[in-house]
């Protein structure tokens, strides 16, 4: 836990990473962060926009205004653009989707309609990177477990360093 602290950049968390609180949404819109510095995109999926890295919340997120945060930030010189999408063609315009637990029903088509585009799928619901999401984000006793589907995302022509590899729960399809 301490070195996926000291990766991340977060310096020691002193309260639990519970289910639904502003403090985990906290703690996840800081891994999503930290996640997105270590991902490259293929030159063409940011032909759209090339200055800016776009993010959709995708459902409803009981404190999307801690992802939100990250709204103005830069990253690998490009400014992010935290949005909320309400239709999954939306979606497409996106370099990375953060689909919340509303949305776990859905799972399978999202999924389906985002298959091998380069658009890096982020969601909180037990399972999500087993069927086919590419990063899972879930709360751990005093931390955010990251689990990561690297094959799905290597298909969407994504390159996620092995850096970050080290530090997540590696899982496949």
């Amino acid at each position: 836990m301490l070195v996926l602290v000291a990766f991340l950049g977060f310096g020691p968390v002193r309260s639990c990473a519970q289910s639904g609180t502003q403090h985990e949404y906290e703690l996840k819109a800081g891994v999503l962060y930290r996640i997105i510095e270590y991902v490259e995109w293929p030159k063409e999926a940011m032909s759209n926009n090339p200055g800016a890295l776009q993010i959709g919340l995708v459902g409803q997120i009981p404190f999307a205004e801690a992802l939100e945060v990250l709204n103005g930030k830069s990253i690998q010189g490009r400014e992010l653009i935290v949005k909320r999408i309400s239709d999954l063609q939306e979606a497409t315009n996106c370099q990375v989707i953060f689909i919340g637990a509303s949305e776990k029903a859905r799972i399978a088509e999202i999924v389906a309609q985002m298959k091998d585009r380069p658009v890096l799928t982020v969601s909180e619901v037990a399972g999500f990177a087993e069927q086919g999401g590419m990063v899972n984000l879930l709360a751990g006793p005093n931390r955010i477990v990251m689990e990561i589907n690297r094959e799905v995302a290597g298909k969407a022509k994504l390159s996620v360093s092995s850096q970050l590899l080290k530090l997540a729960k590696v899982v496949s399809k």
